[in-house]
């Protein structure tokens, strides 16, 4: 396993265990669809050859770019709206190495692997806006009841 295999399935895990600590439905939805897409690519990637299209990979991206665009109609929450805009890009890149898979062989390699970590800093960061308010009212909530008091 490579430095940046661990640390991408290093960012994943603490990204999962803080979303489904703190996060809502829809961020747990969310990080349940990108983690089951992380663990299906090397399944499906072909590894005897990069410069080969990965129809496997874009099949998985498509079907996760499908269902982040459908969870940001559902939920109306903007990392849901960022998170499907980066996935676009994933597969925009696949596209674009069908075209021509000699000129963008680099571009391909590097752009799909630094999408995965948008895609987690996009639900990491909406599952602590999400869970800010809820904090600050918890603390408010005894202040209040105590200056409501006779």
């Amino acid at each position: 396993m490579t430095l940046a295999q661990i640390v991408g399935w290093t960012a994943l895990a603490l990204t999962c265990a803080v979303v489904f600590w703190r996060g809502e439905r829809p961020e747990r939805l969310g990080a349940a669809l990108i983690a089951v897409a992380w663990l299906l690519t090397p399944l499906v990637e072909l590894r005897r050859s990069w410069f080969e299209p990965q129809l496997g990979i874009l099949a998985v991206d498509v079907a996760t770019l499908v269902a982040l665009v459908a969870l940001a109609f559902r939920s109306r929450r903007y990392w849901a709206i960022c998170a499907s805009a980066f996935q676009a890009i994933a597969v925009l890149t696949h596209l674009a190495f069908l075209i021509n898979p000699e000129a963008l062989y680099r571009a391909y390699l590097f752009g799909n692997f630094s999408i995965g970590f948008l895609l987690l800093g996009s639900i990491l960061g909406g599952t602590l806006i999400e869970a800010a308010p809820i904090r600050f009212r918890r603390r408010l909530a005894p202040q209040a009841s105590r200056s409501s008091a006779p």
